[in-house]
């Protein structure tokens, strides 16, 4: 019996930690410069979007020393954003973009 309250914490910690993982999907990018980049530069990137009967609307939200810039909201087809994500909802022009605003004292 004087275990039970060490198996209860124990059982409780791990659900605790498998909700907290079960909250965030974690998706890597193979796409080279500036997505690459921007990623190891960024404290988190976070993909947007919204599933519609004509594609997905998305957007990219970058945080960089407790400051956050997005880009703006694009149309997708539903296959570019699976194989695709990041690449797809933030274009390499404006992933260029904000790579330079992370090099700037601003971000």
């Amino acid at each position: 019996m004087k275990y039970l309250p060490v198996i209860v914490m124990f059982v409780a910690s791990v659900l605790v930690i498998a909700m907290a993982q079960a909250n965030t999907d974690k998706v890597y990018s193979a796409q080279g410069y500036p997505y690459k980049l921007l990623i190891n530069r960024a404290d988190e990137v976070k993909i947007f979007y919204r599933e519609h009967e004509a594609g997905i609307s998305c957007h990219v939200e970058i945080s960089r020393n407790r400051e956050k810039i997005t880009s703006e909201k694009v149309e997708v087809s539903a296959e570019q954003f699976e194989q695709l994500p990041l690449a797809s909802c933030l274009p390499r022009k404006a992933a260029k973009a904000l790579l330079a605003i992370t090099f700037s004292q601003y971000l």
